[in-house]
C-alpha cells in the first residue's frame, strides 16, 4: 500500500510501499492498542474512528513484519502521518482489505447457522 513519508530536506510528502496485513492478530492488536473490548470493536469504529484507523495502520504494519520476519523500520508517529496523507486510492485499499477480511468471516458463520438447522 502506498503511504505518505515526510520530505527530510524539504516540504511536502512523498509516497512509498508500505507492507499491511490484516488478521485476527491484527485486530486484536488494535483493540488493546486504543482500549477497548474487543466485541465492541465496531461501535468504537464509530466513536473513536480517527484513533482506530490510526492503530490499524500501524498494527498491520507489524503484523507484516512479523509475518515477513523483518524487524518494523517504523514507528507510530509514522502512521499518524499515514492517516493524515493517505491518499484516496490507498484509503479504498485500506477500506477494502478491511471489508474482505471481515466477509470472510461473516460467510462462515452463516455456513454454520444453516449447518447447524
Amino acid at each position: 500500500m502506498k503511504l505518505a513519508f515526510k520530505n527530510k530536506w524539504s516540504f511536502g510528502y512523498r509516497e512509498k510501499d508500505v507492507p499491511i496485513l490484516i488478521n485476527m492478530g491484527t485486530l486484536e492488536a488494535v483493540c488493546n492498542m486504543i482500549g477497548v473490548e474487543f466485541h465492541d470493536m465496531t461501535d468504537s469504529m464509530k466513536d473513536k474512528s480517527t484513533d482506530f484507523f490510526i492503530a490499524l495502520l500501524y498494527q498491520g504494519y507489524i503484523t507484516a513484519c512479523k509475518e515477513s520476519y523483518k524487524r518494523p523500520k517504523y514507528k507510530f508517529f509514522h502512521a499518524v502521518v499515514w492517516f493524515e496523507y493517505i491518499s484516496q486510492k490507498s484509503q479504498k485499499e485500506l477500506v477494502d482489505m478491511v471489508q474482505n477480511f471481515i466477509g470472510k468471516y461473516q460467510i462462515t458463520d452463516k455456513k454454520k447457522e444453516t449447518a447447524s438447522q
